[in-house]
């Protein structure tokens, strides 16, 4: 039962998340958001930011845009950090 609260926690979140990335345009307000939800940056480059939150095992990944804003992203979970790493094109 501990791990179906979890779980459906992990969802709100990643919901929540993904609801915040579709309306907001600039990428400084939503490394605010992502902050204030305990997400922590892992990196934060001009072309790539790559946030997780550990407690959940969610990440997300924005490409970015020239001038603020990002081209895409993906809101994703992960059972285990050390296993599944992420890499990213060099």
């Amino acid at each position: 039962m501990l791990g179906d609260i979890e779980t459906l926690q992990r969802r709100a979140v990643m919901v929540e998340v993904e609801e915040i990335i579709q309306s907001t345009p600039n990428y400084a307000d939503v490394r605010e958001a992502l902050r204030s939800r305990n997400f922590i940056p892992e990196q934060d480059d001009a072309d790539v930011a790559v946030w997780v939150q550990p407690d959940l095992g969610i990440f997300v990944l924005l490409q970015m845009n020239l001038g603020g804003g990002y081209a895409g992203y993906r809101v994703a979970a992960y059972d285990n950090l050390e296993d599944h790493e992420v890499r990213l094109p060099e």
